[in-house]
């Protein structure tokens, strides 16, 4: 069969994006055919990247709204897929305007909780137009999409409640990942990767991964952060992730604090699987999240999570079976949190077993995309718009 993808854009990209990437290899192999288009260009990267492995990655060339419907439209003409798979709220929404009358089946993937009012608190946006929003996506949710693929029930119950879609027109798979590649003497390549950062090897080390965006609340991290080294003085925290609108914070909240000495910004790294494993945990505080798949690439290299208590979050770690969950702009209850988790080893090697196991059982890339392709042949195979 084949699979024409519609996202907002490729380049260095996110969590959508990246799981987008590390499937359509598999996709191909189990015989489905995938083509992308991409509302925006983003030169390097993921999008070379597919190119360079085969995949025709087109970006539709307009300069509006209204002029990327009729490419897309036109490109669905051309193309003439048995479905269409849209991620993503822009490429969503434009993927339900070019759908109409096209007569190719349409599939939607919700990955974000748009509508969590803690979300929409932190952005500041005026509540009408939150509801203005939510009014539109929600009509043309129900009436020009096919079928839906949520990625965790947090945002399967944003589906089916602020949205209005019958739970019977959505599936749940997760986004899944494949085993981590490290070197063959991984030891000596944390040795190598600490002392390229300035960490001595024996020092505890806490990490976190993510844009620097508010949603992540990394300047509430470095301000619980500086409450641990008031008792474990040698500990260094490394916040990995491109720059974003919570950058000028995080530079504040370093100031005031004055840990600035122990923290490492490392900008976008490629590396992830071996910086993970340099360090003694994960600390994830987002206050919104769709899914989480820093949480679930720190599972699979066996490092301990402390999670913020965010829906997809709290879901992801089983609400505290498979790591440490922590009430969201709890700035002291991070702090102990993360206190504790370095005094204490026993904890931290039971978490690190348990979620190592679960990311075998549940979330290895393969047996995800098994899922991804029977919904797709189902999808096209019923055609109930």
């Amino acid at each position: 069969m084949k699979v024409l993808h519609v996202i907002d854009a490729l380049g260095v990209g996110g969590g959508a994006e990246h799981s987008l990437a590390a499937m359509l290899p598999l996709l191909r192999d189990r015989g489905v055919e995938s083509e992308i288009a991409c509302l925006f260009p983003r030169e390097g990267g993921l999008q070379e990247r597919l190119r360079t492995e085969g995949f025709r990655v087109e970006v539709l060339a307009a300069s509006s709204w209204p002029g990327r419907v009729r490419r897309l439209r036109q490109l669905v003409n051309e193309s003439r897929p048995d479905l269409v798979h849209s991620t993503l709220v822009n490429a969503c929404f434009v993927a339900r305007a070019a759908s109409v009358r096209s007569g190719v089946p349409l599939l939607n993937s919700l990955v974000n909780t748009t509508y969590d009012p803690k979300k929409i608190g932190d952005i500041g946006v005026a509540p009408w137009k939150v509801d203005s929003l939510r009014r539109v996506d929600g009509f043309t949710a129900r009436h020009f999409v096919d079928h839906f693929h949520v990625i965790s029930k947090a945002v399967e119950s944003e589906a089916t409640g602020p949205l209005g879609i019958p739970i019977e027109r959505t599936t749940l798979v997760p986004r899944g990942r494949p085993h981590p590649q490290l070197p063959a003497r991984p030891a000596e390549a944390r040795e190598q990767i600490r002392a390229e950062l300035g960490i001595p090897v024996e020092a505890p080390v806490l990490i976190n991964v993510g844009r620097q965006d508010r949603q992540k609340s990394q300047p509430d991290l470095v301000r619980a952060f500086a409450m641990v080294v008031e008792h474990v003085p040698d500990a260094i925290l490394v916040i990995v992730g491109r720059p974003g609108d919570a950058t000028p914070e995080i530079e504040s909240a370093l100031d005031a604090t004055g840990v600035a000495s122990s923290v490492r910004l490392t900008g976008h790294r490629t590396d992830l699987p071996l910086l993970y494993t340099i360090a003694d945990a994960l600390v994830f505080p987002s206050s919104s999240e769709g899914f989480g798949g820093t949480v679930l690439e720190s599972m699979s290299v066996g490092v301990p999570v402390i999670g913020s208590d965010a829906p997809a979050v709290a879901e992801l770690l089983e609400h505290g079976e498979l790591g440490v969950i922590v009430q969201r702009g709890d700035i002291d209850g991070l702090a102990r949190a993360m206190g504790e988790l370095l005094r204490d080893g026993d904890r931290r090697e039971e978490l690190s077993r348990r979620g190592r196991a679960t990311f075998e059982a549940k979330y290895e890339i393969g047996s995800v995309v098994d899922r991804m392709v029977e919904m797709y042949r189902r999808v096209a195979g019923k055609h109930v718009r």
